[in-house]
């Protein structure tokens, strides 16, 4: 029976895969969520799948002031801004502070994130010299760091070159990325030094990267109800054509390895510390 504090650092278009992880997982626990601005997404996704969760202070859980169970097994969310994408090395910066800073108040860290631009490039090796706890990171089943939010729901690197060979030049959308649409433009390289809203200016970088398509990658996770809507909202404001991912590509394989992997390291750090 799994005990201690497994702190997950999620970015917004990764908390379908760490909702499905949640909802999947029988064990009993109690599930805590860190209260900022970066959880509009999260919470009604939360409410619609029947996890039940208690809404903490951020400052005064990251103070040692919050008031949370002292046994069993308890998971607290940390939802990452979506915006800390736009420079790899701000987010490789900020991230390595953050767990700093959470690690003082869990047991282990599972980061729901890919290398992002490189930007978290070897973060478990920095974690294992300058962290006292146990950090993963999403990862496919021979340990490469998954790419980007695409390359998770691919299942790893390998099925996701094979996508990227197979559809050049296409805007790849899963549910988590058109239902936010909006903040997810404004955190790609693509559009870096650009004005945050400045949907002409994307509309021409679009035109002139040759994008014709946008791809719907259904991973029947996150908001089923919006999701072609959202989609085809994208398509029309930016005159593209909507085109979808034949079956058989889609895995949970690296959300399923991702937490598994973040248990078992939470099991073997509160054995070590028994």
């Amino acid at each position: 029976m799994t005990s201690g504090i497994l702190g997950i650092m999620a970015c917004p278009i990764l908390e379908d895969e760490l909702i499905y992880s949640l909802r999947n997982d029988g064990e009993e626990k109690s599930i805590f969520l860190l209260d900022n601005d970066h959880n509009k997404m999260i919470v009604p996704k939360l409410e619609e799948n029947g996890i039940s969760y208690t809404v903490l202070d951020e400052r005064r859980f990251l103070s040692g002031e919050a008031n949370i169970p002292d046994d069993g097994y308890r998971v607290v969310i940390w939802m990452m801004d979506l915006g800390l994408h736009e420079e790899p090395e701000n987010l490789r910066i900020r991230i390595r502070e953050l767990m700093s800073e959470f690690q003082e108040h869990v047991d282990a860290i599972a980061l729901y994130y890919g290398l992002c631009g490189n930007g978290l490039a070897g973060i478990e090796d920095w974690a294992s010299a300058n962290l006292v706890v146990p950090v993963t990171i999403c990862k496919d089943r021979h340990g490469k760091v998954c790419d980007d939010c695409i390359c998770v729901p691919m299942g790893g690197t390998d099925n996701y070159l094979r996508l990227l060979k197979k559809y050049p030049g296409i805007m790849y959308f899963t549910p988590g990325m058109a239902c936010s649409f909006e903040e997810f433009l404004d955190s790609m390289e693509l559009f870096k030094g650009i004005e945050k809203g400045d949907r002409e200016m994307f509309k021409m970088i679009l035109e002139m990267a040759d994008y014709k398509y946008v791809m719907k990658i259904q991973t029947g996770l996150g908001d089923q109800k919006n999701f072609q809507r959202c989609i085809e909202d994208f398509a029309k404001e930016y005159e593209l054509d909507v085109m979808e991912l034949e079956e058989g590509w889609v895995s949970t394989e690296v959300a399923d390895l991702t937490y598994e992997r973040a248990k078992s390291l939470l099991d073997d750090h509160m054995e070590r510390a028994a």
